[in-house]
């Protein structure tokens, strides 16, 4: 594929940004509702002149939400390319080795990396380059803006940017880039707005500025960033971060190891017990010189963890949305959760967790969860964990039972669609729930098992007094035809029936036995003569 010049891709972002500047301004959380005369001063945040205009208040309304997309590659060209006129960036020379996700689209094997230009090279022809003007074309046509004016217009943008994706890599690459391999972590000061944050296919801990994104992000997306602990972004990026930019040498040179650990790995830094046989190539680790075992300790884990880290209080505390879906968690690590007690919907969906996770009992504002596509078997104590959920989403699991869900008194909706329940007894349960009003059951064996298990499942939630939506309809004509008696009234201690049930003759406590023996002969010879 023919590789993209550096300078024609500066000047194709900057008119893609142009073109979509009310759509990109529409993407991201919003913080407040907005009124109608909010709604027609504020029609870009890209063009502050835009604040005091009322024109195009039709197509405020009606802006389609665009999100900019980066890879590592594009992102880091733009970067330098800013670097080079002069604007602050952050620092681009840390260094990242060994991420889970592959910052390039392709490698060079064997490739002479010696003869190849380097990145930071480039720095001193961008200046000048960037610098240059096409001049005034024919016929009169307004010359187009230097390159240099494009970046700044590109910067000015992604200062005000709410919303980012950063995705895999992309198979086009700039041209003056070609064969060279993005190797250095990604700084994001220059999105000082953004609230929504997305990685696809993209290892976070490959980011810096954690630190300042964990304060400012109210929706974030991690999904398949091949971290095993995703514990390693809520805690370790932010602390490490944190602690590169109030100043720390070693940390603002080189950045902790990442990826999935590896075995040499491992030993460098702890060593197993003599009770344990080591390999050959292993040995050598504790023969390693002081010198080189310090470089080492930097490279894999430069910042030292405390055994029960500390975040400031502002850290997570305006995050609402989190997905982690499709990263093989096999785990949810509880020692983040309590600093993401804001977060209100959460998404676990296509991962590896055959339990519910007991660490979400900190997260007590959690209105809607979803836990699909896993392996999950069972759901006792469920209610321990999840208090206040109104949305459960538990299909393409293993349940067999829905023991526990019918103490979730705050559950409205409840997804359980793709499990392995067999009676439509286990969906009744669900029945005596205050604010119930959805259930899916499709794919569950009950629908071919049962062939009137719709009726069933309406009829138990009728006796209640309650009209649900099962698999998104309610009860057809036919099926209502089963159902036209109103359900009985509930037994109360308060409210007795119409007609007195039967009671034997009372019987005074102190009345002596010989009267009472009197009364029985009266009532069987009464008998005996009718």
């Amino acid at each position: 594929m023919e590789h993209e010049p550096g300078d024609d891709y500066i000047r194709r972002i900057a008119a893609y940004i142009r073109n979509h500047e009310q759509g990109l301004a529409a993407a991201g959380v919003a913080r407040r509702r907005r009124t109608k005369a909010s709604a027609t001063a504020d029609t870009s945040i890209f063009n502050p002149l835009g604040w005091f205009t009322s024109d195009n208040v039709a197509e405020s309304h009606n802006v389609k939400p665009v999100v900019l997309s980066f890879d590592a590659h594009h992102l880091y060209y733009l970067l330098m390319r800013m670097e080079a006129v002069g604007l602050d960036v952050g620092s681009l020379d840390v260094k990242v080795e060994n991420p889970s996700r592959p910052m390039n689209y392709i490698s060079i094997p064997g490739s002479d990396k010696s003869d190849a230009m380097s990145l930071r090279s480039f720095a001193s022809t961008f200046s000048a380059v960037s610098k240059l003007s096409l001049g005034s074309g024919w016929w009169g046509k307004p010359a187009p803006p230097s390159v240099e004016a494009e970046l700044k217009y590109i910067y000015s943008c992604l200062t005000k940017l709410p919303a980012l994706s950063l995705r895999a890599p992309e198979p086009r690459l700039i041209a003056e880039l070609a064969r060279e391999s993005i190797e250095h972590a990604l700084p994001l000061d220059v999105f000082r707005t953004v609230n929504t944050l997305e990685c696809l296919d993209v290892d976070p801990r490959t980011i810096m500025g954690w630190d300042k994104l964990a304060e400012s992000l109210r929706s974030l997306t991690l999904k398949r960033t091949g971290l095993e602990d995703i514990g390693d972004v809520f805690i370790d990026s932010v602390l490490g971060d944190q602690a590169r930019r109030e100043g720390q040498a070693s940390l603002s040179r080189r950045r902790r190891s990442i990826g999935p650990p590896s075995r040499q790995a491992s030993f460098h830094a702890s060593r197993l017990p003599d009770s344990v046989p080591e390999d050959a190539e292993d040995t050598p680790v504790a023969e390693t010189p002081v010198e080189e075992s310090k470089e080492s300790a930097l490279t894999i884990d430069l910042t030292p963890k405390p055994s029960n880290p500390v975040l400031p209080s502002l850290k997570w505390a305006f995050l609402q949305h989190l997905s982690l879906a499709e990263n093989a968690l096999t785990f949810l690590p509880a020692a983040p959760l309590p600093h993401l007690a804001s977060i209100t919907h959460l998404d676990l969906s296509s991962n590896l967790l055959v339990s519910v996770p007991p660490g979400l009992s900190a997260l007590y504002n959690l209105a809607s969860l979803n836990l699909s596509d896993n392996m999950i078997d069972s759901v006792l104590g469920i209610y321990t964990m999840l208090g206040q959920v109104l949305s459960l989403n538990l299909s393409k699991n293993r349940l067999e039972s829905i023991c526990g869900l019918e103490r979730l008194r705050a559950l409205e909706r409840v997804d359980l669609r793709h499990n392995q329940i067999e009676e439509s007894d286990e969906i009744g349960r669900l029945a005596t729930l205050p604010n119930i009003t959805q259930v899916w059951v499709e794919g569950n064996p009950l629908t071919e098992l049962e062939e009137g298990y719709r009726i069933r499942c309406f009829e138990v939630f009728w006796k209640e007094g309650k009209t649900i939506l099962l698999d998104g309809s309610a009860p057809g004509f036919y099926e209502k035809r089963y159902l036209a008696e109103p359900p009985p009234e509930q037994m109360t201690s308060s409210r007795m029936p119409s007609t007195a049930a039967y009671s034997p003759p009372a019987v005074p406590v102190a009345s002596s036995p010989r009267m009472n023996g009197a009364r029985r002969s009266r009532g069987t010879r009464t008998e005996e003569e009718e």
